[in-house]
């Protein structure tokens, strides 16, 4: 276990000070020192004083949240695996509704994947049958709504954005050969030979050419749906949603992830 250093410890004191002004900028310095805190926020966790517990569970968040955006970049710069492209879109969704218990939205996309998976064949009838079974509708992408780009919102409701439904689909579906296209402005899942089932209102199945449909690995779907998430973060108006998702996508950890931006962005 790592034994925190004497700076660590002085600013961790400071933690139940009754002005919240200066409990956060503890919070703010105890993060600027990541690397050496160890298990200190889960001792502070076990406090018997309610005001140490809250903070600590504040600075958990914080960590759990840099980590999350950390991982997400990571892995939108590489090709990925099947449980690395569902990791990421379950981090994507905990990124928007940061609020959501992460093993909940886990184990629920963890289950819905399990289940579907024998269902899943190298043949697009049994998807778009499947489809059907699910009543899993694909919304058009000129209605952004970020819940829409969201998997755990998307499982309950049993509709979603195209492009999120492909990533899954698509990813549970390449080692059977099948991979996500766009046709038309529509995105839809292709085999070799052409098949394809397209969205567009409903799912349905079509004939398009393979040398001209454009194909969408996984991760490019996936960095497409951080991009959107990272547009409704500016729609809202929220400096919070529009720094985590500027800080994802750029890498800057700092609020000078904002010096680029237009104004109100640039003041902070």
């Amino acid at each position: 276990m790592m034994t925190p250093s004497a700076d660590i410890l002085l600013l961790s004191g400071m933690l139940d000070d009754p002005d919240d002004r200066i409990g956060v900028g503890v919070i703010a310095r105890l993060l600027q020192k990541e690397d050496e805190l160890g298990d200190l926020p889960a001792m502070l966790q076990e406090s018997s004083d309610p005001v140490i517990r809250r903070r600590a569970h504040w600075l958990q968040h914080a960590l759990n949240m840099r980590i999350r955006r950390r991982r997400i970049r990571e892995m939108l710069e590489k090709p990925l695996s099947e449980a690395e492209a569902v990791q990421v879109l379950v981090d994507l969704h905990l990124l928007w509704f940061d609020k959501d218990i992460p093993a909940e939205i886990g184990d629920e996309t963890e289950e819905f994947v399990r289940r579907i998976t024998p269902e899943l064949t190298d043949s697009l009838d049994d998807t778009e049958l499947l489809m059907r079974k699910l009543t899993l509708l694909p919304e058009s992408e000129t209605t952004v709504r970020p819940e829409s780009y969201c998997i755990g919102t998307v499982i309950r409701q049993r509709a979603g954005a195209a492009t999120l439904i492909c990533a899954l689909f698509g990813a549970l579906l390449q080692k059977h050969g099948i991979v996500p296209v766009r046709v038309a402005g529509n995105f839809g899942l292709m085999d070799s030979s052409g098949n394809l089932l397209a969205s567009g209102g409903s799912w349905h199945l079509a004939k398009t050419d393979p040398d001209t449909a454009e194909v969408w690995q996984p991760e490019k779907l996936l960095r497409y749906i951080a991009l959107t998430l990272f547009s409704c973060s500016v729609n809202s108006d929220s400096y919070r949603y529009v720094m985590s998702f500027a800080q994802t996508l750029s890498g800057d950890e700092t609020p000078g992830v904002f010096d680029k931006f237009p104004y109100p962005f640039t003041i902070h």
